[in-house]
C-alpha cells in the first residue's frame, strides 16, 4: 500500500496537485497543495516539490501514486513524463471518481486534487497502473477520431444540400445558389480528405506487423471492411486493452444492464449511454454489412428472425456473434473461413486432454 498519494486535477494551461499521507484508510493527513503549468517545465516543478514534501515523512518519490482522471489529451504529457521517470501514475474515470465521491456541495479544482488524492489512498487495490499505448496505436486512434469528425462535416453539407423545401431563401436567388455552390465545393473537398485519411490509416496499419496481421484475420471476415476493422483495433488496443468478445461489446453500448429492486422496479439501467458510441455505430455497420455478405452471418440472422426476434435484437445478436469470431480469430492467429466456428469446436475437441 503507497503511504504518499498525490491528486492531480488536470486542466489545458494548469494542473493542480495535493498530496496527503496515508496512515490507513480513516487517517489521512494533507501534506500541501500546488499548482503547476501544464508544460515539461510544470512538471520538473511537480516533482521536486513531491520530493521535497516525501522527505518529511521519509518517503521517496519512487514509492508515490499519482492520481488524475481521464482528460482526454490534456492529461496525456503528463502521464507520460511521470512513466518515463519511473513513477506510479493512475488514470481514473472521472465518472468513476465523481460517483465516489457522494454528496458535495461546491466545487474548485484544489477542492477536487484533494478529493482524488483520498480516492486514490482509499482504493488502492483498484489501481491499474498507467502504460503508454504503442505509437502506432495512438496514431490509428486518432486517425479514426480524425476520419470520424470528417464524415460528420460531410453529413452537414449534403443536409445543406438537400434541404430545398425547407430553406427560408428563394431558390432562384444568389444567395441560395452560393449556399449550394459552396456545400458542393466542401462536400467534394471533404471526400477526398476522407480517401487521404483512409490511406493513411492502412499505411500505419500496415507499418506494425502484429496490427497488419491482425488487420488481415479481421478483414478475412466478409463484411467488414477497412474503417470498421482500424476502429477495433484502435479501441481496443490492438487487443491488449480490451481482451474479451464480451467486454467490446459492452464498451460499444451493446450490453444490457437492468435496475431491479423488489417487486415493483424493473427498468432499463439510464447508463447505458456510458459507452464508446462511435465504435457501437461501426460495429452495427459491419453487422448489417455481413448479413448481407457472409453467409454464416445470414443464416445466423434468418434464424434469429424466424424466431420473432425484432431487427434492432437481431442486429445485436449479430454485433455479439462478429465480435466473438474476430476475438476467436485473433487467438487461433488464422483468418476467417465458412464454419469457423464449428471447425474451431471440432479442432478443440480433437486435442487431447492435458492432466
Amino acid at each position: 500500500m503507497k503511504k504518499f498519494c498525490i491528486g492531480i486535477d488536470i486542466s489545458k494551461k494548469t494542473f493542480d496537485a495535493t498530496a496527503i499521507f496515508v496512515r490507513d484508510i480513516e487517517s489521512m493527513e494533507n501534506l500541501g497543495y500546488e499548482q503547476f503549468s501544464n508544460t515539461p517545465a510544470g512538471f520538473r516543478k511537480l516533482a521536486a516539490w513531491t520530493k521535497k514534501l516525501g522527505k518529511q515523512r521519509k518517503e521517496r518519490i519512487d514509492d508515490a501514486l499519482f492520481c488524475m482522471e481521464t482528460t482526454g489529451g490534456y492529461d496525456r504529457q503528463l502521464c507520460s513524463y511521470l512513466y518515463d521517470h519511473g513513477l506510479h501514475v493512475w488514470r481514473e474515470s472521472a465518472l468513476q471518481i465523481h460517483r465516489s465521491l457522494g454528496f458535495r456541495r461546491g466545487k474548485s479544482d484544489k477542492a477536487d486534487s484533494l478529493c482524488i488524492a483520498e480516492y486514490a489512498g482509499k482504493n488502492q487495490s483498484k489501481c491499474q497502473e498507467y502504460k503508454p499505448s504503442p505509437e502506432s496505436v495512438a496514431e490509428l486512434k486518432e486517425l479514426v477520431n480524425y476520419r470520424n469528425s470528417l464524415v460528420e462535416r460531410r453529413k452537414q453539407c449534403k443536409t445543406r444540400m438537400s434541404e430545398k423545401d425547407y430553406t427560408t431563401a428563394d431558390k432562384k436567388s444568389s444567395t441560395y445558389k452560393f449556399m449550394c455552390k459552396s456545400a458542393k465545393k466542401e462536400k467534394d473537398m471533404l471526400d477526398k480528405l476522407i480517401k487521404e485519411c483512409e490511406k493513411q490509416i492502412e499505411k500505419v496499419i500496415k507499418s506494425d506487423e502484429q496490427m497488419s496481421r491482425h488487420y488481415q484475420h479481421i478483414t478475412s471476415i466478409k463484411g467488414i471492411g477497412l474503417v470498421n476493422a482500424a476502429a477495433i483495433i484502435a479501441f481496443s488496443e490492438d487487443f491488449q486493452k480490451i481482451r474479451t468478445a464480451n467486454k467490446m461489446f459492452c464498451y460499444a453500448g451493446g450490453a444490457v444492464f437492468y435496475l431491479d429492486s423488489g417487486t415493483s422496479i424493473h427498468k432499463r439501467d439510464p447508463n447505458k449511454n456510458v459507452c464508446c458510441k462511435m465504435l457501437g455505430t461501426y460495429l452495427r455497420m459491419a453487422a448489417k454489412s455481413a448479413i448481407k455478405n457472409n453467409p454464416d452471418i445470414k443464416q445466423y440472422s434468418d434464424c434469429l428472425q424466424a424466431k420473432g426476434k425484432r431487427y434492432g435484437i437481431v442486429i445485436k445478436n449479430v454485433t455479439s456473434k462478429l465480435l466473438h469470431i474476430i476475438y476467436s480469430l485473433i487467438k487461433n492467429d488464422c483468418d476467417y473461413e465458412q464454419g469457423h466456428e464449428s471447425k474451431r469446436i471440432k479442432e478443440r475437441a480433437a486435442k487431447p486432454n492435458v492432466a
